[in-house]
């Protein structure tokens, strides 16, 4: 029986991995590893397909939201609200700036719960929404009470490229959008890489400045402010070009496969965190099972990949690291409590898909 990992960058096509020696080469030919036309040539790609003004790639996801947030002011003395149901690092990059981490529960989607957002009784001055596994927060309603409160709207779009909401992508509404570009992301480089977006002038020349050491615009010694150095460089930014152009196409397939699981799945002691395959471009394709470390074995010994995103809520993580432990959000813990994730990712196979169904489809027959 062959194995079917949960990700894998080897299944890649011939094709795909020639481009990617291709652009590479080209870079290396170049002979500039820093900066230079490929980036450009990059950031320009991104927001034409974003239809945004600026794009400012960055080293990392976590450094996209940090960099962000300094660009918007946001500091000590401020309060930010952040999903309970998220990676650490959305969490991590307020705690970097000073700022207050004021934490919000889940829909049962997984997405930040946007009536308890709207009853805050407390004054907030930022919000980053993430948009979780492939799916969308509702931006034209969280924008409408932004702007009503006067409240900084960071969108962590890390696993949501090429998601609409409301007739625009995810990264489109806010401030800023965050986005990281790790490799398993549906947009993903060979290593760590992310970018910035925003249409504002203003806020896309503090963020680039701040990037790179707080220096001035092409004045390389030259100082404005306290900066940290997070570049995209070249090498990672050619194989980005590459990858977009089937941004779109990878998207559909895995539109399809979490389609054709959606149909066949049974769903006796399984359920389904999304059930519309064009809700989410389905970065993770998630089951939800009170017997989750059961199914996970079960699938293991057949040779199937599964992950947990995530075994802990992001703000029971957090109140760890601050020795505050007191968790407020229920739902997000009953997230941790029972997700699993199939295999998701375009190079799958019909036949591998139909194999991963008819394993779960057993275990939950014989577990009712």
């Amino acid at each position: 029986m062959n194995q079917i990992p949960y990700f894998d960058f080897k299944r890649a096509s011939v094709n795909l991995k020639n481009s990617w020696n291709i652009a590479i080469d080209q870079v290396i030919d170049n002979g500039k590893f820093i900066g230079g036309e490929h980036l450009a040539r990059f950031e320009s790609e991104w927001s034409k397909y974003l239809s945004v003004r600026y794009s400012i790639g960055v080293g990392n996801g976590l450094d996209a939201i940090t960099i962000s947030l300094r660009a918007l002011g946001i500091g000590s003395g401020h309060r930010v609200v952040v999903p309970a149901h998220t990676f650490i690092a959305t969490y991590l990059a307020v705690e970097s700036v000073g700022a207050e981490v004021v934490p919000i529960d889940c829909t049962n989607k997984g997405l930040l719960d946007l009536d308890l957002v709207e009853n805050l009784q407390s004054k907030v001055n930022a919000v980053i929404p993430v948009h979780m596994h492939g799916s969308a927060v509702d931006m034209p309603r969280l924008i409408r009470w932004a702007q009503q409160q006067d409240v900084y709207v960071i969108e962590d779009c890390s696993q949501a490229h090429g998601q609409e909401v409301g007739g625009r992508l995810t990264g489109t509404w806010g401030d800023f959008g965050a986005f990281s570009f790790y490799p398993s992301k549906n947009l993903g480089a060979l290593g760590d890489a992310g970018a910035i977006v925003t249409n504002n002038e203003r806020f896309a020349d503090l963020a680039r400045s701040i990037g790179n050491y707080g220096a001035k615009p092409e004045r390389k010694y030259e100082y404005q402010e306290f900066g940290m150095n997070s570049r995209l460089d070249p090498l990672q930014a050619v194989i980005l070009s590459v990858n977009l152009k089937y941004l779109d196409e990878w998207n559909a397939r895995r539109q399809e496969i979490a389609r054709t699981y959606i149909d066949k799945l049974k769903q006796k002691r399984i359920k389904l965190l999304n059930t519309n395959p064009l809700e989410s471009v389905w970065h993770h394709f998630i089951v939800l099972t009170d017997e989750r470390d059961s199914l996970k074995k079960f699938l293991a010994m057949r040779e199937i990949g599964t992950e947990i995103h995530y075994p802990e809520s992001a703000e029971s993580i957090f109140q760890t690291l601050k020795q505050t432990k007191n968790p407020n959000g229920p739902k997000a813990q009953e997230l941790a409590r029972k997700t699993l994730s199939l295999p998701m990712h375009p190079w799958l196979t019909n036949e591998e898909v139909n194999r991963i169904i008819n394993q779960v489809n057993e275990w939950d027959s014989h577990n009712v």
